[in-house]
């Protein structure tokens, strides 16, 4: 187990050969799970709390009472219980949606195997979550906001947070790029096709995404689904 975690990293195809021949999935998304829960729980009293009641503070738009409601709900244990419980969930409905995303992909152009198999490779490709938390909590530290990235944003500094073309950037992140080409790479191996072909249905899935993305956030409203 642990000589495939760490060969998710260095030597990804010999992961992905042993989850073909031996699919497991709870180990390493629950991995990855801990590691995100720590930090992020380190980063919450300092900088991601703080932030978000900055938030609140500023939000013109709500009545005090409200934004005086919400601000307590940042105070006390409450927020140490419902953020961990929200990735929790998250995370694992995130998995098994794209598992069945991805799989009813290849489905559709004849290739077939086994549901256990594509969690597998989805559950260990989300091991790169880990240096992506790492990372991204010591910027929060470094630069003291919880607002920091590693997306194409940083080339458009200036531009407007709320922005469609602001919510495309965002998500050309190098650690997503990074994810998904672990996912090309294992369902290469586990359904028998070439690299090429697979590459080309994960991204492809994930170019048809951006575009939903893009186009949805002209018609709904700012901060809703699209943040």
């Amino acid at each position: 187990m642990v000589k495939k975690i760490l060969n998710l990293y260095f030597s990804p195809a010999e992961t992905f050969k042993a989850v073909n021949e031996k699919p497991d999935w709870i180990i390493p998304i629950s991995l990855s799970i801990v590691v995100i829960l720590i930090m992020t729980m380190f980063a919450m009293p300092d900088i991601i709390l703080p932030e978000q009641a900055k938030r609140i503070a500023e939000m013109e738009q709500l009545p005090e009472e409200i934004k005086e409601r919400q601000l307590e709900r940042l105070d006390g244990i409450l927020p140490y219980i419902t953020t961990p419980l929200g990735i929790i969930i998250f995370s694992f409905i995130l998995l098994f949606l794209q598992s069945s995303i991805f799989m009813l992909a290849f489905l559709m152009l004849g290739n077939r195997t086994n549901f256990k198999k594509v969690l597998a490779v989805v559950s260990y490709s989300y091991l790169t979550g880990i240096p992506e938390i790492i990372l991204k909590v010591v910027l929060m530290f470094v630069k003291k906001t919880a607002l920091v990235y590693t997306s194409l944003v940083l080339v458009f500094p200036n531009l407007d947070a709320k922005s469609p073309l602001f919510k495309v950037l965002s998500r050309l992140d190098i650690f997503t790029i990074w994810h998904l080409a672990l996912i090309g790479l294992g369902c290469s191996i586990i359904y028998g096709v070439s690299r090429k072909k697979s590459l080309a249905i994960i991204f492809g899935l994930w170019a048809l995404w951006l575009i939903l993305v893009f186009v949805g956030s002209f018609f709904i409203p700012k901060g809703l689904l699209f943040g």
